[in-house]
């Protein structure tokens, strides 16, 4: 309650500044008229400073064109890169044991799903038979044993 009356104080005081802030002209006093009167510089504002536009366009000189440069240093990004040649995993070949499994080595790209597509096993069949504890974390080079069918 104490802080709405101090807000609803300080909110009428404020008002009453802003109002008491616009000056009405005296009585009998010239109102400004619309003539072009010249208007006198702000101080400190350079009348430099202030461009103007000119009624007529004036001539631009053409700009030199760069000249190629083979100096590393100096050389650009392309704005669009060249296009990078497409990786394709080539699986490694797989080798058959004398107890009829198949050794399959990891590639690029691989997981136990695909290998397990390709085989025709699921993931949990090829975890469980290679004791893998975390069927989601295969290295590139690992070797998968795949078990006779």
């Amino acid at each position: 309650m104490n802080r709405t009356k101090i807000l609803l104080f300080l909110t009428t005081v404020l008002l009453l500044l802003g109002l008491a802030a616009c000056e009405l002209p005296a009585p009998g006093s010239q109102q400004p008229s619309a003539t072009n009167t010249p208007v006198p510089p702000l101080l400190g504002v350079p009348t430099q400073a202030i461009i103007l536009p000119s009624p007529t366009p004036l001539p631009v000189a053409p700009v030199a064109s760069p000249t190629p440069t083979t100096d590393p240093a100096l050389l650009v990004a392309s704005a669009t890169p060249p296009p990078a040649p497409e990786a394709t995993a080539v699986p490694a070949p797989d080798t058959s044991s004398p107890t009829g499994e198949t050794i399959h080595t990891v590639a690029a790209g691989e997981n136990l799903f695909r290998i397990g597509l390709r085989y025709g096993f699921t993931v949990q069949e090829l975890a469980t038979y290679n004791g893998i504890a975390n069927p989601n974390v295969l290295s590139v080079g690992q070797q998968i044993r795949i078990p006779a069918r």
